[in-house]
């Protein structure tokens, strides 16, 4: 494990480990309680909850107006390798949940775009994730609620301009 010099203090930091800890709880907790119902919900429709990150990074559109979603671009947002992303992207386009089109600026250009049932899909992911959230900090005073969205969007916000170590 490669550690950035300087940041060895860091370690020494109980409340990183605690941070630590419980991103990893919550990841845990994340697929397994909430994506998990969306796939009972459609029993004879299995649906593969690994393709689902692909779909928000499609949905989450373009950087730029003329460069469109491309395969390159979802493995950069879900942190995969080019090419496990293009067969990511081409399990999402066989299931029907996206699909290719050409870039309307360079017709060499392939984007990738939500088809109905992939936009389907990644709403109702995205309203199980929110009901489960509600449940967990439904005792919470809206003034907690919203210091934690505040913090929270800050922390994923500094954590994706921080190179890894």
């Amino acid at each position: 494990m490669r550690i950035l010099s300087g940041n060895l203090a860091a370690m020494d930091d109980p409340s990183l480990a605690l941070i630590e800890h419980a991103l990893g709880r919550l990841r845990r907790n994340q697929v397994r309680r909430s994506l998990g119902r969306i796939s009972e919900e459609q029993p004879a429709a299995r649906v593969d909850l690994s393709l689902i990150p692909v779909l928000y990074a499609v949905e989450e559109g373009a950087e730029t107006d003329s460069e469109g979603v491309t395969v390159g671009l979802v493995a950069d947002r879900i942190g995969l390798d080019p090419s496990r992303a293009s067969r990511m992207v081409g399990s999402a386009i066989q299931a029907g949940y996206l699909e290719r089109v050409a870039s309307q600026t360079d017709g060499r250009r392939i984007q990738l775009r939500l088809t109905g049932e992939g936009a389907d899909l990644a709403r109702r992911a995205h309203l199980f994730r929110q009901a489960f959230l509600g449940q967990a900090i439904a005792h919470w005073s809206d003034r907690d609620r919203a210091e934690l969205a505040r913090l929270f969007s800050r922390f994923v916000e500094d954590l994706s301009n921080t190179d890894p170590c």
